[in-house]
């Protein structure tokens, strides 16, 4: 019994023996597959498996941060990771994301200087890693053919890097550039949009002031009925002159607030009422009537954070019902409400009945130049910069619910209170 015991102990370690061997042997052919490991003989890729730490990471770990000092080059067996840098604002910029069998981290092996960039994992990952040390070790057993071969490819690797890093940095600029644009376009809009609307109580103010000057044109006896003519001219011109005021005091409000993005304490229901307002005046040529219902108390009115991102997110919101919620100037309703979510959240929500998204558009709605819509004069950007400005400005959150022929409501949350 005792012998059959150690037989099948020997079997055992045999088995896990073989199971060892096969799984170095499928690590090392996985090491080929990266072509910075292409030219080395089994030997070294045999001693690379063996010695190289294996790491093993949750997702969204950090690998290493933009400044750190490690010279590290770590190769992705498993899984993926994103690449980003803080641009000179100190907002986050995405570099770009890296899967498996690909190499980060080349440029700060080869140089003592400090990571240009931060790298996190983008799901569950496997790396290997090989430090200084270790690549000098390497080099040193290597052949000249495999020193040159090594420096080749890791020279081919961070010039891929660098494009890549220059064709996002491009990118980003030109898109910045193209919402800047889009968000001029839209006050422009406004611009002429009030610009057409005073000229209604100007018109009524031209007109009784004719009625005026024919009254008192010659000197005659001022009867109760020319002294009632009067009085009414005189009234029709305060009630639009207060009109052409409030309006032109609106539109400076939300004017010179996107010129500047300061942190500020105001009433955000009045805020947004005015900014209603003004962009009703753009949308009664497209028939299109907009609702605005306040639900917050006195008290939960005050909000600390940057009138110019709101008023932004209003008009683009509003600007989409009409381009495309209700094309052609059919007409219909919007409605704006703004609520608290709980204690610390506010919930703008932006509802039509127009003709709805498709669950396949929903899918890239926020997308930078997605448009069902390009003959209508539509760009693409308009949701875009909504998107960017909750998300970033107003570190809060967008959603959409939408079916086809019934409409769509978009919702969003963002805190009480933005801190700086």
């Amino acid at each position: 019994m005792q012998v059959c015991f150690s037989r099948a102990k020997i079997y055992l370690v045999v088995i896990v023996f073989m199971q060892m061997a096969s799984e170095k042997r499928v690590f090392k052919s996985e090491l080929r597959k990266f072509s910075f490991l292409a030219p080395f003989s089994l030997e070294q890729l045999e001693e690379i498996a063996e010695t190289a730490p294996k790491l093993s990471l949750k997702k969204n770990a950090v690998v290493f941060r933009q400044g750190d000092h490690s010279a590290g080059m770590y190769l992705i067996l498993a899984g993926g990771v994103k690449v980003e840098r803080e641009d000179f604002d100190g907002g986050t910029i995405c570099v770009g994301e890296l899967s498996g069998y690909q190499v980060f981290g080349e440029f700060a092996i080869l140089s003592r200087e400090p990571h240009r960039v931060t790298v996190t994992t983008a799901e569950d990952s496997e790396l290997l890693l090989i430090d200084r040390p270790m690549m000098l070790d390497i080099i040193q057993k290597s052949t000249p053919e495999q020193v040159l071969e090594i420096f080749s490819t890791l020279s081919d690797q961070m010039r891929a890097a660098s494009e890549r890093e220059f064709e996002n940095e491009l990118s980003r600029r030109t898109l910045a550039a193209q919402m800047e644009a889009e968000k001029q376009r839209a006050l422009t809009q406004m611009v002429a949009g009030v610009a057409h609307e005073i000229n209604t109580p100007l018109s009524v103010i031209n007109t009784a002031v004719n009625i005026m000057a024919r009254e008192l044109a010659s000197p005659v006896e001022v009867t109760i009925q020319r002294a009632a003519d009067i009085a009414e001219s005189l009234e029709l011109m305060r009630l639009n002159v207060e009109r052409a005021a409030r309006l032109v005091q609106d539109f400076k409000k939300i004017s010179v607030s996107q010129l500047k993005d300061e942190r500020e304490l105001f009433d955000i229901s009045e805020a947004i009422e005015e900014t209603v307002g003004l962009v009703l005046v753009s949308l009664k040529r497209s028939q299109v009537q907009v609702k605005f219902q306040n639900k917050l108390a006195s008290e939960e009115k005050k909000w600390m954070g940057y009138r110019s991102f709101l008023s932004q997110v209003v008009i683009n919101l509003l600007t989409n019902v009409e381009r495309y919620a209700y094309p052609k100037g059919v007409g219909g309703i919007a409605e704006v409400t703004i609520r608290l979510e709980d204690d610390r959240h506010y919930c703008l929500t932006v509802k039509d009945n127009g003709r709805g998204i498709s669950k396949q558009d929903q899918a890239h709605i926020f997308e930078p130049f997605f448009t069902t819509g390009r003959s209508n004069g539509g760009t693409g950007l308009g949701l875009a910069i909504v998107h960017n400005l909750v998300t970033n400005a107003l570190n809060g959150e967008i959603t959409l619910k939408s079916e086809v022929g019934q409409g769509t409501e978009f919702i969003v949350i963002f805190p009480r209170l933005i801190l700086e």
